[in-house]
């Protein structure tokens, strides 16, 4: 296993980033409503019909480190498995779904039923089809100034992120010196 990179962080730093500031409105009868309308049972993974152990945005939250503009509002959250959660990521639903490629996507693990499950979500993706903002919305709606500034720090802490990188390694290459010189006197 290789040694954790510092900078490789920076993906989860602008998730957190984005989650901060979206809107977050899940009314549960609603949702409720629009899984039984869609035939989505809560207690299955929509993706692999698995036990659902997590809940994924459907569409996903954030693109390219910054908001999508779809937010964590009932229709965009849907019960999943870890599995399935965590290999579709960010990625477009139904071209990871269909990828023969994409680790544990259902088509690639041939799971059964994975052509009715794409069915049925085709459908669903209607409900929402277009983002709730677009990236020029939500930088007018906060004011280009605040907006800027806020996304100017997250590249600042990228950069601290990258010196930070350069002293670990410089610290491991002392500290390893030092440890082999102490295996050596003993």
């Amino acid at each position: 296993m290789g040694r954790p990179k510092i900078r490789n962080r920076m993906s989860s730093l602008a998730a957190v980033f984005v989650q901060a500031i979206i809107p977050r409105k899940v009314d549960k009868d609603a949702q409720a409503a629009l899984y039984d309308r869609f035939n989505i049972d809560p207690k299955a993974c929509v993706y692999c019909g698995s036990a659902a152990t997590d809940q994924d945005h459907f569409r996903a939250i954030v693109s390219g480190s910054r908001p999508s503009g779809y937010f964590h509002t009932a229709e965009n959250i849907v019960p999943s498995c870890g599995p399935c959660n965590q290999s579709k990521g960010a990625s477009d639903w139904r071209v990871w779904m269909e990828s023969t490629t994409a680790k544990n996507s259902p088509t690639r693990k041939n799971k059964p039923g994975t052509a009715e499950r794409i069915a049925l979500l085709a459908a669903f993706a209607r409900t929402v089809d277009k983002p709730s903002l677009t990236a020029d919305e939500m930088r007018q709606a906060a004011g280009s100034e605040l907006w800027d500034g806020y996304w100017k720090k997250l590249a600042e802490i990228g950069q601290l992120m990258d010196r930070a990188q350069e002293d670990a390694d410089q610290i491991r290459v002392a500290l390893e010196k030092r440890f082999q010189a102490t295996l050596e006197l003993r």
